[in-house]
């Protein structure tokens, strides 16, 4: 790329390769089978982005070593002049499935306009696919050679939980490869993290919650409806959910990391809050009230929650079911485990004569320490990029592919470098979802920057 390029032109160029990869609809075809969607998907949709990345970013492919690891996981390798403090950074190919009519651009057409790129996977996460080889590629045109190794890998399943990010972590770990830090998506920097928060926050993932999927079940011997028993299954079910969500069974906790998210948030709020956000230990108790009214996260980040999201019952309405179910979904808290959740459920579902299928379960994460060498690099390469904001380490609610490179680094990041405003981040897997042109840039320029500096 031309040294003589202005900031606008370079944004614009930015802009319009992203768009090439939002163009690709990388939905995994295990996603629209799960949900029961009429959508196109599979291998073919994730070969041509394969050719799109090969387009625009020639060098890269040149000059790296490039695995497939598994079906279409990707492992790029940059050789650097050592491999002992590697880095590692993640951003996942594949999408969940967008409707067409509804957005105010085609969702896969990757269009620009208004000063931002609309489409799926602007935001999550082709945007951070697209800076971290961008960055790479205009480093090796400028003959950089990187101190270290330096890896970007990315999963095709990052939506359904699949095997690909695992798949590459055990490729690396068979290799002896122990990342000094792991940066995937999970944190960003958000225009106004909770109302009182009167400036800029980059929030960075130190831990990740559980996930679980439980299915409850309720039996009978069936029958007609004209003549209805007492405690059908869904008259069970009814009264099992509304006791879930009436009591306090998930006690919450202000656990040592969301103590120290508040603190950092001190740099951001007005007194007297900035007083009590120093001084959280002592108002924890009312801080916890105020959590959950201040956002919608505010309750998940202390304790575990759990939503119920699907039901079954008969096949036909006038017929009660031999078996009615609902599926809950499952965020666990770092301090009430799996195990201890479904000890609970086992006592609570015998007073409703329920069952209860564990379909999918994982424990929280472990937590990077705030004081290592990883994380404080990574703050200081912030910093540097972004000096009018602020810093926070954060619990992440969702899941991502980060969570399984625990297992071969103490410092298994969850921040994308790029601005969003509360509105941007709300389209996540809904409508519209956009990116504005600016942030990009400033993508690209951090991550050079995370590179170079890492000596």
């Amino acid at each position: 790329m031309p040294d003589n390029i202005s900031v606008e032109e370079r944004g614009q160029l930015y802009a319009k390769e992203l768009g090439k990869l939002i163009e690709r609809p990388t939905i995994s075809a295990d996603l629209p089978k799960l949900l029961n969607l009429p959508v196109d998907a599979g291998p073919e949709y994730f070969a041509r982005f394969r050719e799109t990345l090969e387009e625009v970013f020639p060098l890269v492919h040149s000059n790296l070593e490039i695995v497939r690891v598994k079906d279409d996981a990707l492992l790029f390798r940059w050789k650097g002049k050592s491999a002992d403090k590697p880095i590692v950074l993640l951003a996942h190919q594949d999408v969940v499935p967008a409707e067409e009519g509804a957005w105010k651009y085609p969702p896969f057409s990757g269009t620009v306009a208004d000063g931002k790129i609309w489409g799926r996977g602007a935001m999550d996460c082709k945007n951070v696919i697209y800076s971290s080889l961008r960055a790479i590629e205009e480093l090796l045109a400028e003959g950089f050679i990187p101190e270290y190794d330096v890896y970007f890998a990315s999963s095709d399943s990052e939506e359904i939980a699949g095997g690909g990010a695992p798949a590459i972590r055990d490729y690396l770990k068979e290799r002896g490869v122990n990342p000094f830090i792991v940066l995937d998506e999970g944190g960003i920097i958000i225009d106004k993290l909770f109302a009182p928060v009167k400036k800029p926050f980059a929030v960075i993932g130190i831990v990740e919650k559980g996930f679980g999927v439980i299915k409850f079940s309720a039996k009978s011997r069936g029958g007609h409806t004209t003549a209805p028993p007492k405690n059908t299954p869904f008259e069970r079910l009814a009264r099992f959910i509304v006791d879930v969500h009436s009591h306090s069974y998930f006690k919450p906790y202000f656990s040592p990391e969301l103590v120290k998210t508040v603190k950092a948030l001190a740099d951001g709020v007005s007194p007297p809050l900035k007083f009590v956000f120093k001084h959280i230990r002592l108002f924890a108790p009312l801080v916890s009230r105020m959590l959950p009214k201040l956002h919608p996260f505010g309750g998940g980040l202390l304790c575990t929650n759990i939503t119920f999201t699907m039901s079954g019952g008969a096949i036909v309405p006038n017929m009660i079911p031999p078996e009615a179910y609902v599926v809950a979904n499952l965020r666990y808290s770092a301090y009430q485990t799996v195990a201890d959740c479904n000890k609970l459920f086992e006592r609570l579902i015998k007073k409703y004569d329920l069952e209860m299928e564990v379909i999918a379960a994982q424990d929280a994460t472990s937590t990077v320490d705030t004081d290592s060498d990883g994380y404080r690099y990574l703050t200081d390469c912030i910093r540097e990029t972004f000096p009018d904001i602020g810093i926070a380490p954060y619990i992440v609610l969702g899941g991502t592919d980060g969570r399984h490179f625990s297992e071969i680094s103490p410092c298994s990041l969850r921040f994308s470098p790029v601005r969003l405003s509360s509105e941007q981040l709300a389209t996540m897997h809904g409508l519209d979802e956009n990116l504005d042109i600016s942030a990009l840039v400033e993508s690209v320029v951090f991550l050079k920057r995370f590179i170079q500096n890492h000596k």
